[in-house]
């Protein structure tokens, strides 16, 4: 399948470009609004043309994937669905832009990706909670991230450009695997701080609440100290820990660790599965509407936030 990418950043380079290669997948143009670097990305990773003309990431391809700043996530995926063609969209969607609404994707192979639903050790929690409902999960995520004014990665301060701050970089991946693994809550209550110059937060704290009577307590920042990913599911005398989140470690006492680990590329399991979709006719792993629901979590969470912290009802 012949491929055209949008975007030439950290994503493309390390993960979206080595995994095509790796599945024998074909990608043939890259678009980017700096004509010189994405040329010099293009011939440094075999990709065979490149320029800033849309027509040359929608001629002549049979799939684009989107991996640019998140603000032009929705205009660009827009665009490949009235070509007539499958698109697959860096996380998340809009965030805190709140734009995913506006894009139509019915009739269309058209996912997000939300890769970690693909991670061994998430389908075998899934079996795990086959027959077992926990009634609270723990969800930490802290990581090192202060870029400076120069860093090519100072935009994600910005949520004009980012839809948000640490909540829809990193915590998007994990509030998409509470939807996944247990549907949509009903209400929460978010505080954010932190933050930077431009706006975007670098501390998230939020609580989810389930009509079943399940309870999930994130927090995700960007700050010092030791990196913690943590996934922790409480509940009938039972835990499941997965920690850290991609270590492929699954902890469930009395029996003994497992250990399932993923892929060395992440984006080579997404893009197979999406390659898969596209031959089949259907769905991707995570296809748009459901990661609208993530986007829907983060509006809400600002919301919260602006009122203080007060309840917010989701999905009425």
């Amino acid at each position: 399948m012949r491929w055209g990418i949008a975007g030439y950043g950290d994503i493309v380079t390390r993960r979206v470009l080595p995994a095509l290669h790796a599945l024998g997948e074909e990608p043939v143009a890259l678009w980017g609004r700096d004509p010189h670097r994405a040329a010099h990305i293009a011939e440094r990773y075999a990709v065979a043309r490149s320029g800033t003309d849309l027509d040359v990431l929608l001629s002549g391809v049979d799939a684009v994937y989107i991996a640019t700043p998140v603000v032009r996530h929705v205009p660009l995926a827009r665009a490949v669905v009235e070509a007539g063609l499958p698109v697959l969209i860096e996380k998340p969607l809009a965030g805190g832009l709140g734009t995913g609404g506006t894009l139509d994707t019915a009739g269309r192979c058209a996912g997000v990706a939300y890769y970690r639903r693909l991670a061994p050790t998430v389908r075998r929690l899934r079996e795990e909670l086959d027959g077992w409902t926990p009634d609270r999960v723990e969800v930490r995520f802290r990581c090192a991230f202060a870029p400076g004014p120069d860093d090519p990665m100072n935009w994600r301060t910005d949520p004009a450009l980012s839809g948000g701050g640490v909540l829809a970089d990193a915590g998007s991946h994990r509030i998409d695997l509470l939807l996944h693994l247990f549907g949509r809550p009903h209400e929460m209550t978010a505080r954010l701080g932190g933050r930077f110059p431009h706006g975007a937060e670098r501390r998230a704290e939020l609580t989810l609440d389930w009509r079943s009577g399940l309870r999930a307590h994130c927090r995700v920042e960007w700050g010092e100290g030791s990196p913690v990913d943590v996934l922790r599911l409480t509940g009938g005398g039972r835990t499941v820990t997965l920690a850290p989140l991609d270590s492929g470690r699954m902890t469930a006492p009395p029996g003994p660790p497992l250990l399932l680990p993923p892929a060395a590329n992440p984006h080579q399991p997404l893009l197979a599965d999406f390659a898969h979709a596209v031959a089949t006719g259907g769905d991707p792993v995570c296809p748009v509407p459901e990661a609208r629901l993530v986007d829907d979590v983060i509006v809400a969470a600002e919301r919260s936030d602006a009122a203080g912290g007060r309840p917010v009802r989701l999905w009425g």
